[in-house]
């Protein structure tokens, strides 16, 4: 049984403990980080990880690769860099390996689609995990975790030669 660490990285932190045994959520939620504190934003992040980590003890992490919208502030990009590099410090210190996905990739993979809505992932989520995610971050940490724990699963099926 391995534990994965979901995360989506934004002014509110999505988080996910998702364990691959069935798979099943043990804990998620959805955080407000200190929007105008951009130093106290990083310290509450990293008091946050380290909690979870000591806590959950996951064996990887899957994160959201950054994804920005053509109408992007020019501080976004620095912002949401300098929390990923504090999540990619956290599991770094604790001996966790980060895997990265796009949103794409993680709609693909959970509704077969790369293309589908926010609303078909979370009612896909919500089916196959049991879970009501309360907002967009949490659905995304927690859908973030499920694709880890899919493309796991998938990479490690025998490969055949027709």
């Amino acid at each position: 049984m391995a534990v994965i660490l979901g995360l989506d990285l934004a002014e509110r932190l999505g988080v996910c403990i998702l364990e691959d045994c069935g798979p099943k959520v043990i804990w998620s939620s959805s955080i407000a980080l200190a929007r105008r504190d951009p130093a106290g934003r990083l310290l509450r992040l990293r008091d946050l990880l380290v909690e979870l980590i000591s806590r959950f003890k996951p064996a990887e992490a899957a994160i959201e690769d950054v994804f920005l919208p053509e109408r992007t502030s020019r501080k976004t990009p620095i912002a949401l860099g300098e929390l990923r590099g504090v999540a990619r410090l956290c599991a770094a210190e604790a001996g966790i390996p980060v895997f990265f996905y796009p949103p794409a990739r993680v709609k693909l993979t959970i509704t077969g689609s790369g293309r589908a809505s926010k609303e078909d992932v979370m009612r896909m989520i919500s089916g196959e995990l049991k879970v009501a995610p309360k907002d967009d971050n949490e659905a995304d940490a927690i859908s973030i975790a499920y694709t880890h724990i899919l493309m796991r699963r998938f990479q490690a099926m025998p490969q055949t030669n027709p």
